[in-house]
């Protein structure tokens, strides 16, 4: 059943996010998040994690013939995962803030994720691009630098852009999956017609 496949895709991502914050859990977030998403502001990973962790939930008991019953709640998980996730990349950048190169631009608006899924798909393929680009320049700085200390440096930031690039990766591949089963949903009445 699609649905199912899409639940356990959905499912798999949330713990794949969990895992890569895992050393994080008892850390508190400052960040103010739309009521919408959580219920509290203020809280550890953990308690964010677990109101992620109720969405999902809430998915995998739905049973509704409405596919947009499904398309609400999965926007609600992928939006309640985006923002974590922003807001855990900003508390880590806090420690190593990088110089800003030239050629970065500036971080895009936090409205991203109030956009339509293709639009918001787009900005992520643009973000992944700059995320390969800054993680490229600090790979070549480290090849070509000679000061031990810059080199390090150079190192904890590509590592921190190789981090970012795959959790930007997996938000594209999730979306990209949602986008798909939402097509199939919508071509599926009119080929039964």
């Amino acid at each position: 059943m699609v649905i199912q496949s899409l639940i356990d895709t959905l499912e798999q991502k949330v713990q794949q996010l969990q895992h890569a914050y895992s050393s994080k859990l008892e850390e508190k977030i400052l960040a103010k998040f739309d009521r919408t998403l959580f219920s509290e502001n203020g809280q550890t990973v953990s308690f964010y994690f677990s109101e992620i962790q109720q969405t999902l939930e809430k998915i995998k008991s739905l049973h509704s013939t409405d596919f947009n019953h499904y398309r609400f709640i999965t926007e609600h998980l992928l939006k309640q995962c985006s923002v974590l996730s922003e807001a855990l990349n900003r508390k880590n950048n806090r420690i190593i803030p990088p110089k800003p190169s030239e050629s970065a631009k500036p971080k895009a608006s936090h409205n991203v994720h109030k956009l339509p899924p293709r639009e918001r798909l787009g900005k992520y393929y643009e973000a992944l691009e700059q995320l390969n680009h800054l993680y490229q320049q600090q790979c070549d700085l480290i090849h070509v630098e000679t000061n031990p200390e810059v080199q390090q440096k150079a190192m904890r930031l590509a590592e921190g852009y190789k981090l970012r690039r795959q959790k930007c990766q997996d938000a594209i591949d999730l979306l990209e999956e949602y986008l798909a089963f939402k097509e199939q949903q919508e071509n599926k009445p009119n080929s039964e017609k």
